[in-house]
Formats: C-alpha cells, structure tokens, sequence
C-alpha cells in the first residue's frame, strides 16, 4: 500500500522534477516560490475582509443588536464595513501580483503547469465561457455595460408564498430594457410598483450607467442614476439612486463590486439613505456562477441575495435567488428572487 502511494503522488510530479533540473538549482527555487507570499497574503486580505463586513452586517442591523441600546457597537460596525473594502481591494492588489509572477514564469520556462496551490486554484475555479453582458447582479448594478445597439430584456418575479409575523405573503413583477448607447454608456427603463395583494404603485424608473475605466487589469469603474417617478398611486413626487462602484475580475473568472450608493428622500425610505453595495461571482463551470450581491442599510432596498446564474441559451440567462433583509427576518422579511433575461443580437 505505502509503495502504490508513492507512485500514485510522486511519480505525476517528476516531469515537474526533470524540467526544473534543466534549468538548475535556480529555476527549482523560482518553481517553488509560486505559491509565494502573495496568495497567501491575498487569502488573509479576503477572509479578513469577509469578516469585517461580517461583523459589520451584524453590528449595523437588528439581527442581533439594536443600534439605540448599543450605539458603540453600531459605530464599530459602520466602521468594520468602511474598513472591509480597503482590505478588499488590497487583497486585488496581492492577487494580480500573483498573476504577474504565474506570466514571468510560463514565459521562462515555457510550459503552462502551475504546481501546488496554484494547481488547486486552477481546477476549483473554473473560468467562464465569454457571455452577454449583465446589467445587475441580482440587485445590485454590475460593472457590465452593453454595447452600442445591443438590447437587453429582463422580467424579476419576487415571491414571498407565505405569511410572516411582520411581512405579510406577497408577488411582485418588474420588468426592465436596458440599451447599448455606445462610449461606454447604456440607458434603461424599469416599472417597478406592481404587487399583489393591494393596489399597484406603478413607477417609472428611467437608468443610466456610463463606465470611465475599464483596464486590462481587471479593474473596471462605472457611475450609474436611475430617477424614480411615480405615476400610480403616488405617495411622493420624485425620487433618486446614485451609485458609484469599482469591480475587479481575476484570471480565474471570480469578480467582486464594491461601492457606495445614495438615494434621496422617499426613494426606498421616508429620509434619504446612503450606504455601501456589494458582489460577488464566481464562476463553477461554463454555464453556471455562484453569486451574491448586498445593500447595507435599513430601508426597503437593504437585501442579502446570494443565489446562481445560468446560462439558459447563447442568449438566455436565469437568476435564481433568495433575499434576506437586514432587518426583521425572523418577521418573515425574506423571499424568493427570479430573473429572466434576454439579450437580443
């Protein structure tokens, strides 16, 4: 038994063996040290980061702690959540520098095998396939932006099929178009308002998303509005969303969206509100990502949604989610998220 082991572990690992001795002592140190500091240091960015917002989360809700019994406890959490995108993004910065390095060395030696953890990465996280762009990623704007001409069709069904103490059943249908104006820009059109039971407070929501920067790095950087226009039922007169973003997306395909939103009064509380917004995708094969994307804040937009999406067809993708509200859950402020969309050629 203990021979088959040796020969099932060490004998795939002598061409890496054979190949670094014809560079010398050198190249097998260099070989060595690409699983390096960087993921490493990228990996504690992440989980440091990860519980930051975490705790953050917890701190800034009433999941478990009520902010006017607790006021120091509120102030680390908004604190742990500003803290939480610097880590992020530090973490970025130790992942491209480990892409630079994999680069240098496929170019020195020729070969594209990456050993160790790099090798694991490799078969965990699959790239996907190049699709049509996405305009959200279940709530939350993505960093995509459509082409000039291209058009995009999309119809979100969200489903509570049960009563809550506090959020009774209910269903809700948005539909939306969104098109590719060219420079980086698109414009869309949602009507949002429709729900049963009750009357129906239809609103136009007219949307714009221009990108400055989007580089070869990954890194890509968008703007984005979307005026809020009530023309059923109104209980206000106008309202507004303004939000700015950064993503950044890795060789192995997983992408994170950070950034920070403000809207004004009556837009999804009686008193403006402003925030931070958050994704996260990760590709599992070519058709299908694990995702996540979260609005902090108490008020009728602060959802954690993490669910998948699909590639239906060429020019088909699914959502399937589950949003979770920061604040009264065990209320039953929870429910079912559907997407279909479509982009037409």
């Amino acid at each position: 038994m203990a021979t088959l082991l040796y020969d099932l572990f060490i004998n795939p690992l002598r061409p890496f063996y054979a190949r670094g001795r014809k560079f010398g002592c050198m190249s097998e140190r260099v070989q060595e040290h690409l699983v390096a500091w960087e993921l490493i240091a990228a990996g504690a960015c992440f989980a440091v980061a990860v519980i930051a917002i975490a705790f953050g989360f917890v701190f800034t809700t009433h999941w478990l702690l009520d902010d006017h019994i607790h006021p120091i406890l509120h102030t680390l959490g908004l604190v742990l959540l500003i803290v939480g995108i610097p880590i992020m993004m530090l973490g970025a910065h130790f992942m491209d520098l480990q892409e630079k390095k994999l680069d240098e060395s496929r170019k020195v030696s020729k070969s594209g095998n990456v050993i160790g953890l790099v090798s694991v990465i490799g078969v965990l996280f699959i790239p996907s396939a190049s699709v049509n762009a996405q305009q959200t990623i279940f709530n939350v704007p993505s960093t995509d932006v459509l082409n000039k001409g291209k058009v995009y069709a999309e119809l979100d069904a969200s489903l509570k099929p049960t009563d809550g103490s506090d959020v009774a059943k209910f269903s809700s249908f948005v539909p939306r178009v969104v098109i590719g104006a060219g420079s980086n820009i698109e414009f869309g059109l949602n009507v949002t308002g429709n729900i049963q039971p009750g009357p129906d407070s239809t609103t136009l929501v007219p949307t714009i998303k221009w990108r400055p920067y989007q580089g070869e790095n990954g890194w890509t950087i968008v703007l984005g509005n979307s005026l809020l226009i009530p023309v059923r039922n109104r209980g206000y007169d106008a309202a507004n969303y303004f939000y700015a973003e950064t993503s950044k997306t890795f060789k192995t395909g997983t992408r994170i969206t950070f950034g920070g939103y403000d809207f004004t009064k009556n837009a999804v509380a009686p008193a403006n509100r402003a925030g931070g917004q958050f994704g996260f995708e990760q590709p599992l094969n070519r058709k299908i990502t694990f995702a996540a994307d979260w609005f902090t804040g108490k008020h009728a937009s602060g959802y954690f949604t993490p669910g998948i999406i699909f590639k239906a067809g060429p020019n088909v993708t699914g959502y399937a989610g589950y949003s979770i509200g920061n604040q009264n859950v065990s209320g039953g402020n929870h429910f079912i998220l559907l997407e279909l969309g479509y982009n037409f050629e």
